[in-house]
């Protein structure tokens, strides 16, 4: 059976890191700033609506710039989700124990009859199990050798 798990993971710049992207960020803010003059200036007059995916670029460099520069930690906030599938694990360290046996809702960790049996015997002596729950489950045991 696959279970699937779901991370979620926060990039947060530290240092120097955090220094270089508000660099990047007012790098860009100016970048953008720049071009949209230009577009506004230059090239709608010159070319008409030519000139209106330079205005676009412009504004956006501007405003991402702008966010990158004086956003919480440097960013905008660069949260990831990863999901992942796992199978379910099975317990290789003993390949050829018998399957676990559970008393009520308690595994039982032990490996051999003579273990199974001094467990066995705890549970009656702490009054968990009766003596007839205890022959029943002792004769079980002593079947499978």
């Amino acid at each position: 059976m696959k279970k699937q798990r779901r991370y979620t993971m926060r990039y947060a710049p530290t240092g120097a890191g955090k220094v270089m992207f508000r660099g990047i960020g007012v790098f860009h803010a100016v970048f953008g700033a720049v071009f949209a003059l230009i577009a506004l200036a230059e090239i709608i007059p010159s070319f008409g609506l030519i000139g209106l995916p330079f205005l676009v670029a412009g504004v956006f460099f501007a405003v991402n710039g702008t966010l990158i520069a004086f956003g919480k930690n440097g960013l905008m906030g660069r949260t990831y989700q990863i999901e992942t599938e796992t199978e379910e694990e099975t317990d290789q360290r003993f390949p050829d124990a018998p399957p676990v046996e559970t008393h009520d809702h308690i595994p039982s960790v032990a490996l051999d009859a003579k273990q199974r049996l001094e467990q066995l015997e705890s549970l009656k002596s702490a009054g968990l199990i009766t003596d007839r729950e205890f022959q029943q489950k002792r004769n079980e045991i002593l079947k499978e050798l």
